[in-house]
């Protein structure tokens, strides 16, 4: 009898743990903004939060206990589950109508698979704005004459609605008309001279906005090219002299790119123009006054080169007054639909093409490239598709070639096993999975456009196992 009861304790306590452990999954889903899901090993759904709800439009009443592939045709997190493997931050159609960037991974005990769970963060909105941006020459001209003498956005320029690009949008407002030195950084092509110029036509300054590259100019010319000469300093100078790019930016904006290029020279000499507001030309002995506003960018360590002394630290203080950070493409790829559209947009009206739709592979290799030269990079490619572009469509074809090598392998190649023939039905696998995920699952128009019969197809997914 006695050891009756010590069981019944124990399976009473158990009972208790596994309910405080489901009302904690309960509040962990109810908790997150994105969508998830979690299947068993048979890929049952065993979880479905409120916000896979709303995105599909399917319940939990409905979905769980039944297999996902009753609802949906083209799954990721079935594909992680049995290739074992996670995936972050992907570009994903789960159904043609949505659009979403997916985490996935599969869940083990011990060494037995048990399932996976996926979070899914919808994005439909942001790569539908192709229909949204791209509209006809007559409703272009028509906004146009409804914005016509309201105030300009200075910093509607520069696209993007992700949280870093937001952030440095409100703090590039807010000091705008400020006097105060902006220090803008971050990588090279992620658009510092874009944000410069936006500062510069939201101050309301009435002088020019004039850029300098500090690493462009050789150093023995910098300090002349800055703050100009006086007729006859040196060998080969203008008689009459010349107005340094600081005096021209008198009244205006004078953005210094690549700040820590600058020479250690020009360094002091630009301290003292700042603080005293006024320097002499090279050669001159009367001081030259000015009123101008300081930008400077770069995307150097400037702490580590003042710990270095390889810029001054005084000046390095003098500029830091305000810091504005751009986070480079990669950190910001729910923005890429948007820039992609905005520059066929751009890019169709200077070369006179209209590129008014993105294939959906297109877009998951723009999305899955690590952009290391960020949004210049980007606008650069853009621009070949566009002078190349013989269609209206924006396809994976029409993408840098070398981009494959970004691509993930097929399983059995990124395990290692370069066995050709094994290698080459993966290939085929991953051509046929792709033409039919383009052509929605249809057999017949995915047989046409791979150039086999269907009974050819049909073969291929039962001896390739995509039934």
């Amino acid at each position: 009898m006695e050891e009756f009861r010590e069981g019944t304790l124990e399976v009473a306590e158990l009972k208790e743990r596994l309910a405080c452990m489901e009302a904690r999954l309960d509040a962990v889903l109810a908790a997150v903004d994105e969508a998830v899901c979690i299947v068993d090993e048979r890929d049952c759904v065993v979880a479905w939060n409120r916000y896979a709800t709303a995105l599909y439009g399917i319940s939990s009443n409905e979905i769980v206990g039944k297999h996902i592939g009753m609802f949906f045709s083209n799954l990721l997190l079935t594909q992680v589950v049995q290739e074992r493997k996670e995936v972050r931050g992907r570009y994903h159609t789960p159904c043609p109508d949505k659009h979403v960037l997916i985490n996935a991974m599969p869940v083990h005990l011990a060494e037995r698979n048990v399932g996976g769970v996926c979070a899914e963060r919808d994005i439909t909105e942001v790569v539908q704005l192709n229909e949204k941006l791209f509209r006809t020459s007559e409703e272009m001209v028509a906004l146009q004459q409804r914005i016509e003498g309201r105030a300009v956005d200075s910093f509607a320029s520069i696209y993007g609605h992700s949280q870093g690009i937001q952030e440095a949008i409100a703090m590039g407002r807010r000091v705008a008309a400020s006097p105060a030195p902006v220090l803008i950084r971050g990588e090279s092509g992620c658009g510092k001279e874009l944000f410069a110029r936006a500062l510069h036509q939201a101050s309301g300054r009435t002088g020019a906005f004039v850029a300098i590259n500090c690493g462009a100019i050789p150093e023995g010319l910098f300090e002349s090219e800055l703050f100009g000469y006086q007729g006859g300093a040196f060998t080969g100078a203008d008689r009459k002299g010349k107005a340094g790019l600081l005096e021209e930016a008198h009244e205006g904006t004078l953005f210094l790119d690549e700040i820590g290029d600058m020479p250690r020279e020009a360094q002091v000499k630009l301290l003292r123009a700042l603080q005293e507001k006024s320097f002499y030309r090279v050669g001159g002995s009367k001081a030259v006054r000015v009123d101008v506003r300081i930008v400077a960018a770069t995307h150097r360590d400037l702490e580590e080169m003042v710990e270095r002394k390889e810029f001054r630290e005084d000046l390095y203080y003098r500029l830091n007054v305000v810091t504005l950070w751009l986070p480079p493409l990669r950190d910001r790829r729910d923005d890429i639909p948007e820039l992609v559209h905005k520059g066929l947009q751009h890019f169709g009206a200077v070369y006179g093409k209209l590129i008014t739709k993105v294939d959906p592979d297109a877009m998951a290799m723009l999305l899955d490239y690590p952009w290391p030269g960020n949004v210049r990079e980007l606008f650069n490619v853009l621009e070949r598709i566009v002078v190349l572009a013989e269609g209206d469509v924006l396809e994976s074809r029409h993408l840098p070639q070398e981009w494959m090598q970004h691509r993930p392998l097929p399983p059995m190649l990124a395990k290692g096993n370069f066995n050709l023939a094994d290698a080459s039905n993966q290939w085929e696998k991953e051509v046929i999975r792709r033409v039919l995920k383009e052509n929605h699952y249809n057999k017949a128009a995915a047989a046409k456009k791979l150039g086999i019969p269907r009974t050819t197809l049909y073969y291929k997914l039962r001896q390739l196992e995509l039934d």
